[in-house]
C-alpha cells in the first residue's frame, strides 16, 4: 500500500517491479527474444529472474574478454619516483632518510566503483532469484570478479553517478542498466531488515514519474512502429505577442503522446499517481485542475490538426485509490473525445497491461 499527496490517498500496489522494468533503460537494449519475453508476460512471475538471467548472461561475457578497467588515482611511498612527487608528504615524514619517496599516480585497475557495482548486483541476485541455477550463476560471477581484484563493496551514490561511459565502453551500458533494474528491484515492503534498499516506495515524486515513465515505456515498446510513435513533446499554444509576454505563458509538458499515422488520429494521455476524482459538494467529480489540463492540451492541438483532417483525443489515467470504484467514462466536448480511466495497480501484471491498451479503444 502506496501512500500519496499529504497522507490522505492510499494507492494498493501488487509489485513496483513491472512499473520498473517498463520505466528502465533496459529494454531498448535487450535482444529480440529478451524483449519479448517480458512483454509477451511469460516472465510475470519471475520478473528478477528475467533481468538477473540478463545480468548474469554479460558478466560471463565480460569475464571471457576481460572486465573494463579504469585509471584511479593512488597516493604511495615508493623507493623510486612513479608519477608525481608530494614533497610536502615527503618532506614532513622525513621519507628519504628511509630511501622513499612520497608519490601521487594513475594506477590501471578493474577495482572501479561501476565493476563494484555491477558485483554488488550480482551478490544481492543470488540471493533472491528462484532458481537455483541462477543463482549459483550469479554467485559464482561475483566470486570470480572479486577474485580479479574488484573490491567486496557497494559503492556511493555520488560514485556511481561520476561514472561516465566512453566510445570504448559502450557495450557496458547494457550490463549497467541491468544491475540498475535488480538493485531498484529491491523495494518489497517498509519492514526492518538486514539490508537498505532504496527509498523509492516512501518518495511520492519518485513514484509519480515512475508511473508516468511506465506508461510511456509500456507504449514504447508494444505498439507497431510501422503504425504508432510515442513520443513526450511540449506542446505549442500557438500564441502570438511580445517576448515577454510570451515568456509568462506555462509550458504543455505532456506524459505520453501517440500518433497514429495511418488514421491520423492522436491521443494524449495525462497520467496521475493518485485520485482523479474529489468530493465536491457531496458529490465525485473530476478533479476540476486535472480536466482543465487535459483540455488544454486537447484544445491546442486540435486547432492545428482539424484544418488536416486529423483528431485529437484525452485520456486521464490514474492509479485507483483503495476503496474507490473503477472508472472507465467517455464524453465529447466540442468534438473532442475525453475519457477518464482508471488503473488498478493490484492487479496482475496482465491485467495492468490489459487496463493501459483500453487507452487505444
Amino acid at each position: 500500500m502506496i501512500t500519496a499527496g499529504q497522507g490522505q490517498t492510499r494507492i494498493p500496489v501488487r509489485s513496483l517491479w513491472l512499473l520498473l522494468v517498463y520505466a528502465s533503460n533496459l529494454l531498448p537494449s535487450l535482444r529480440t527474444d529478451e524483449r519479448e519475453s517480458l512483454l509477451s508476460g511469460s516472465r510475470d512471475a519471475d520478473l528478477v529472474d528475467a533481468i538477473a538471467d540478463v545480468l548474469v548472461i554479460e558478466v560471463e561475457r565480460r569475464l571471457r574478454n576481460n572486465l573494463t578497467p579504469a585509471y584511479r588515482t593512488r597516493s604511495a611511498d615508493m623507493t623510486r619516483v612513479r608519477g608525481s612527487i608530494d614533497h610536502l608528504r615527503t618532506s614532513a615524514n622525513r621519507l628519504m632518510d628511509r630511501g622513499r619517496i612520497a608519490c601521487r599516480f594513475d594506477e590501471l585497475t578493474v577495482d572501479t566503483p561501476r565493476n563494484q557495482f555491477i558485483c554488488t548486483a550480482l551478490r544481492w541476485s543470488g540471493r533472491v532469484v528462484r532458481s537455483q541455477e541462477l543463482a549459483a550463476r550469479c554467485t559464482a560471477a561475483a566470486f570470480r570478479m572479486q577474485r580479479l581484484g574488484v573490491t567486496d563493496r557497494a559503492p556511493t551514490r555520488i560514485e556511481i553517478s561520476k561514472d561516465r561511459l566512453g566510445h570504448h565502453d559502450r557495450a557496458d551500458q547494457r550490463v549497467i542498466d541491468a544491475a540498475t533494474l535488480v538493485l531498484e528491484m529491491a523495494v518489497p515492503a517498509h519492514l526492518a531488515g538486514g539490508r537498505s534498499v532504496p527509498v523509492l516506495s516512501r518518495d511520492h515524486g519518485q513514484l509519480r514519474r515512475l508511473f508516468e515513465k511506465a506508461v510511456n515505456g509500456y507504449f514504447a515498446h508494444s505498439l507497431d512502429r510501422a503504425e504508432w510513435s510515442v513520443s513526450r513533446p511540449h506542446l505549442s499554444w500557438g500564441a502570438a505577442g511580445d517576448a515577454a509576454a510570451l515568456d509568462l505563458i506555462p509550458r504543455l509538458e505532456t506524459d505520453t503522446v501517440l500518433d497514429n499515422q495511418v488514421a491520423g488520429r492522436r491521443i494524449i494521455i495525462e497520467t496521475k499517481f493518485t485520485s482523479a476524482l474529489g468530493n465536491h459538494f457531496g458529490a465525485m467529480k473530476i478533479r476540476p485542475t486535472y480536466m482543465f489540463q487535459l483540455y488544454a492540451y486537447v484544445s491546442v492541438q486540435a486547432r492545428l490538426r482539424q484544418s488536416l483532417g486529423q483528431t485529437t483525443e484525452g485520456v486521464l489515467l490514474f492509479a485507483l485509490t483503495e476503496g474507490q470504484q473503477s472508472v472507465d467514462v467517455e464524453f465529447t466536448i466540442e468534438t473532442h473525445r475525453i475519457r477518464v480511466m482508471s488503473v488498478d495497480l493490484a492487479g496482475t501484471p496482465s491485467e495492468i497491461r490489459t487496463q493501459w491498451q483500453r487507452c487505444l479503444r
